[in-house]
């Protein structure tokens, strides 16, 4: 399905990253593996080595810039090309507003929206190029409608939400896509320490990584005139 396309995918070293790197990289797409967790993402690309795919491993901080450039520069040099780029790079923390520092405001913004803006500056424009392409960015209901508990993080993704409609203005008529997926819970190990705990049973009734996967991969797979702007998953155990 997405033989030859190359895959940028940030925070791939676990949960909902890892799962799109492996969907995409189980269709055939070449896919390059982005996150600080080096140990992590070599794990990863032994899964997609497994796959038969092609995977490059390029850890870093993405809040910063040379990170961003380091990650660009090393994927056109392995692969000459980038197709598909999904913002997928998260945190979170769960609290009154009170119970947030200065320093866990920019935690959050820089990782959310920060992070979505620096790899999309830096890869649009071989994307611009070539006149097609697809960005992804992996938000959340969280961008969608305020909750409670989640000022700050909610914050941050609807400025994500924002971006993206903001760049499906301006890059639809130069042929690029934008897609948005916002799930709802998901169990993966986001926020443990920051408001969630693991082994918390009631993560096991969340969405599966897979799944949001799945959401990543259907928005990809439409046809050349049509495009997925936003998708919304939940688990049937959270209201709307």
């Amino acid at each position: 399905m997405f033989e030859g396309k190359v895959a940028v995918i940030t925070g791939a070293s676990r949960g909902i990253g890892r799962a799109i790197a492996l969907a995409l990289a189980q269709r055939g797409a070449k896919v390059v593996l982005a996150a600080r967790d080096r140990e992590r993402l070599e794990a990863v690309r032994k899964e997609a080595d497994t796959l038969g795919a092609q995977a490059l491993v390029v850890p870093g901080d993405l809040r910063r810039e040379e990170s961003v450039e380091a990650l660009r520069q090393h994927t056109l040099n392995a692969f000459g090309t980038v197709d598909i780029v999904v913002n997928n790079a998260g945190v979170g923390k769960y609290g009154s507003i009170l119970d947030f520092t200065p320093a866990d405001y920019d935690w959050i913004m820089d990782t959310n929206m920060r992070v979505s803006f620096l790899v999309t500056r830096a890869f649009l424009p071989p994307l611009l190029q070539k006149g097609t392409g697809d960005l992804v960015f992996v938000a959340s209901v969280a961008g969608l409608k305020g909750l409670p508990q989640e000022a700050v993080y909610c914050a941050s993704k609807f400025a994500q939400v924002g971006f993206a409609q903001a760049l499906d203005h301006e890059l639809r008529p130069k042929g690029i896509r934008v897609s948005v997926v916002a799930p709802g819970g998901v169990n993966t190990e986001f926020a443990w320490g920051t408001g969630r705990t693991p082994g918390d049973p009631h993560l096991n009734a969340f969405l599966r990584p897979e799944e949001v996967a799945e959401a990543v991969v259907f928005a990809l797979s439409q046809p050349p005139h049509a495009r997925a702007f936003l998708i919304g998953l939940r688990p049937m155990v959270e209201p709307l």
